[in-house]
């Protein structure tokens, strides 16, 4: 049957009045109940559904302005504002009260909700005298919920809840409709009565549910129509009205069923309805659907009994849906780690994506794809020709805003992908390096499929008395087959997930760790062979230090500055605890023996000749005037190693991979000790001079192994500026200029706390020549660097960046222009309250 609608040739079709209609503000209820508008705290009656007078014994206009004692007695009033007292009134839904009217007796659940400053009263006729209790509720769906819970998939866990549902409710057809990404529904579980034709698989298109109408199932758990046969109940308003608006009935269990969807059932052959929302992420997931083709009414107990099944569907649906794609995930998973060792074992991004190529397919279950360097494509398996490849390209660069684009339609967004549909109908991207052009594009062919429709989806146009149009339900919900075209297999979200793990991958493990392994190494031993001479045990300690290292940079196991500079720090301690320790027992024999040989000297001043000849040739005299000097130097030195040890222990705070309250200062001071000898003279420069002008700061939440190694980058870029700006004679006017050389090369220091006493600042100011604007805003760029080839990869203010904003929510900014010097800002909060963990 071919999809097609004929239209009557007029100006526009409207195309969207059931989205527009507004179904919370009818001004309507059904007639099983009354609805009355409060006033608190006076309960003055506001409005008054126009029933009144026939279950309440009151007409309505008569009972606006009046207090709710019109029609409860003073104990039913004090029970009534007891219950008022709660902040959440659905915890003593329903209250039981009761009228006299004409001499009768009547019991009601009351039903109380606040909405736009008054009361909302519904009152529905009591089938039970007493309220459930607790316990009698929970052994009615002990069983029920066993069961659901207990359910191994989504598809047993659907159909035993449909089961269970209309085992309690008595409703002739219960089903679950599962949206799908576009809206569409489909009947994944249905229970119903033998004579009734099954509607299991039949498809529903997104226009059967409007926009406010599933904004409505978001906000109410249950919607129940008794009879859709009824006549609407208006509202009565007074005079003393809160607003001259209509009255907001959105959490209303009365509230009047839009005319639309009382045809749409009317075409059914449905005459009572009921529908309980299934939520998953706060979003609406499906729902379940309940009809009868009698009126059928539930009191207020049975119907919180079904509610309670839709919420604890809700709850096992992340589970279910997520057990379904368990070995898949653990699949991926698998492929992930393959491609992971390969980066591991890579040098650069170009060998990475080649190397891996094989198992980029199976990375997100793709049967093509394409990695883009610039002007250089790469296809593995199944893709577009190359000049179509070229164009698709180009479009996906100017229209990937976002980390990742997908679709399993490329044709809606991209029309010319018509003609590759075979290859390409669905299409994921990721932007590896935007500014580089490198991105990955994976494809899925098309895959023609056949939708059972439950009759035809195109709602047809109906022509109004004053030739307007509108959109109306269709009339037959006989199978409607349509063949679907131009689309793949949808992307899952394990396979999306799958897609941003590989960029974090590529971005985070190698670019990043590469920068700062090529950094960091270089500060760590300029800082340790300062004392590598001074003794066998450290040199052994630096020996191990570039085995280490080399390790680390060939496989890639050790993530971060903290883990390397912990190795030296454990390895150094020991042996120069050692000798500073023996260096007292050291220092104590020698002077006994001194002690000794001035004492035999004493008793014996004339020693023989063959003494006195080895005396005068090993210089005794000179020994023990020396020997105490020399083993104070010793313990010098030893001290020396120790506080440099102590520092690096600061640097990468070994231990502390968690947030945890630290001093800013410590870091950057540990941070300015492994840099010292780059603040030295050297042959072609003068000395560096450090300014520290530190504030007095509170201690900071933050990762501080990730800080560490932000003032690090900072401060070897400052220096680096320096002494780029000295080899080019580009020297500062604004610091003196060559004229006054012993102001050049100067680092200015400052910390302090942030206006409003929420961050700290911390503040590096170089007097180098400074950066022109196009410079400055390409700084934080991956690869953007001004340096020469082999100096900088040009990520180690990409990676600061991305540690102060992105992992600790606070700011790095940059203040720098020609001739003015560079000054750096970085602003951290003083306590992290949604930490972005770190990638490891």
């Amino acid at each position: 049957m071919d999809r097609q609608i004929t239209i009557p040739a007029l100006e526009e079709v409207d195309l969207t009045n059931c989205d527009r209609e507004p179904i919370h503000l009818s001004g309507h209820i059904q007639p099983h109940g009354v609805l009355l508008v409060v006033r608190e705290p006076q309960l003055e009656i506001l409005q008054a559904s126009e029933n009144t007078q026939d279950l309440l014994g009151v007409d309505a206009e008569s009972a606006i302005g009046r207090n709710l004692s019109l029609f409860f007695n003073r104990v039913q009033l004090k029970k009534l504002k007891l219950c008022l007292c709660n902040e959440n009134l659905k915890t003593v839904n329903p209250i039981k009260l009761s009228v006299i009217n004409k001499g009768k007796y009547l019991e009601f659940d009351c039903i109380l909700h606040r909405v736009e400053e008054v009361l909302m009263v519904e009152l529905e006729l009591a089938t039970s005298p007493e309220n459930l209790s607790v316990f009698s509720f929970y052994h009615s769906v002990r069983a029920t919920i066993s069961k659901i819970q207990s359910a191994p998939n989504l598809k047993e866990l659907s159909q035993i809840t449909v089961e269970e549902v209309r085992k309690i409710s008595g409703f002739d057809r219960v089903m679950v409709y599962q949206f799908d990404h576009e809206g569409n529904g489909a009947v994944i579980a249905e229970d119903k009565s033998e004579m009734l034709s099954p509607f299991l698989g039949l498809n529903y298109p997104s226009s059967d549910i409007p926009k406010q109408a599933r904004q409505l199932y978001s906000l109410n758990w249950l919607r129940l129509i008794p009879d859709i046969n009824y006549q609407p109940v208006p509202l009565v308003t007074g005079k003393n009205a809160v607003t001259n608006q209509p009255q907001n009935l959105s959490f209303s269990v009365l509230r009047s069923v839009s005319p639309i969807h009382i045809e749409y059932l009317q075409n059914m052959g449905v005459v009572a309805s009921m529908s309980i929302s299934l939520i998953k992420d706060k979003k609406l997931w499906g729902l379940i659907a309940c009809h009868h083709y009698t009126p059928r009414y539930l009191n207020y107990e049975l119907r919180a009994a079904c509610e309670f099944i839709g919420q604890v569907m809700s709850l096992e649906l992340q589970s279910k849906e997520g057990n379904e794609d368990y070995d898949y995930k653990l699949h991926l998973k698998s492929i992930q780690t393959k491609i992971f060792e390969d980066i591991s074992t890579s040098e650069n991004l170009s060998e990475v994506l080649v190397k891996c190529q094989p198992n980029l397919l199976e990375a997100v279950n793709a049967q093509g794809a394409a990695i883009i360097f610039g002007d250089n494509c790469y296809s593995v398996g199944k893709t577009p020709q190359k000049e179509s490849l070229k164009y698709l390209t180009k479009w996906v660069q100017e229209h990937l805003n976002k980390e990742i684009f997908y679709t399993d339609s490329l044709t809606k967004c991209y029309p010319e992908a018509e003609e590759f549909k075979d290859t390409a109908s669905g299409c994921l991207a990721i932007a590896i390096s935007p500014t580089q052009k490198i991105y990955v594009l994976w494809f899925r062919p098309e895959v023609i499929k056949t939708v059972n429709w439950a009759g035809n989806p195109n709602k047809p146009v109906q022509i109004e008395e004053n030739r307007s149009q509108r959109l109306s339900p269709r009339k037959s919900f006989e199978l409607w087959k349509e063949n679907v075209r131009y689309k793949s297999l949808p992307w899952k979200k394990c396979e999306i997930d799958a897609a941003l793990q590989l960029k974090k991958a590529m971005i985070n493990i190698v670019l990043r760790q590469v920068a700062k392994l090529e950094k960091l190494n270089i500060a760590l031993e300029e800082s340790v062979a300062r004392e590598r001479e001074k003794t066998a045990h450290l040199k052994t300690a630096m020996s191990e230090l570039k085995r280490a290292q080399t390790q680390l940079v060939q496989s890639e196991r050790m993530s971060s500055l903290g883990q390397l500079v912990s190795a030296v720090a454990y390895e150094v301690t020991n042996p120069i605890n050692f000798i500073y320790g023996n260096l007292s027992y050291a220092n104590e024999y020698s002077q006994k023996m001194i002690n000794l040989l001035e004492l035999y000297n004493q008793q014996y001043p004339s020693p023989s000749p063959e003494i006195q000849a080895q005396i005068e040739a090993v210089e005794l005299e000179f020994i023990v005037e020396d020997l105490p000097k020399l083993l104070g130097s010793m313990k010098v030195g030893a001290n020396r190693i120790r506080e440099i040890v102590q520092s690096l222990r600061n640097f990468s705070r070994i231990d502390e991979a968690e947030i945890k309250p630290v001093d800013i200062h410590d870091g950057l001071d540990s941070a300015l000790l492994i840099l010292s000898n780059r603040l030295k003279p050297k042959p072609d420069r003068p000395s560096i001079h450090l300014i520290k002008e530190y504030g007095c700061l509170p201690l900071v939440e933050c990762y501080a192994v990730q800080i560490n190694q932000v003032f690090m980058n900072v401060l070897a870029n400052a220096i680096d500026a320096l002494e780029d700006a000295f080899v080019n004679k580009n020297l500062s006017p604004h610091y003196g200029g060559e004229q006054e050389s012993v102001k050049w090369g100067q680092i200015r220091i400052v910390t302090e706390v942030c206006p409003g006493e929420k961050a700290v600042a911390v503040r590096i100011e170089d007097n180098g020549w400074g950066m022109t604007q196009t410079v400055r805003q390409k700084i934080f760029e991956p690869f953007f660097t001004t340096k020469p080839v082999g100096k900088g990869a040009g990520i180690g203010l990409t990676i600061s960046h991305e540690i102060a904003v992105e992992q600790h929510g606070g700011k790095l900014t940059c203040i720098s222009a020609p001739g003015e010097g560079t000054e750096l800002i970085i602003e951290i909060p003083l306590n992290q309250t949604h930490p972005k963990p770190i990638v490891k």
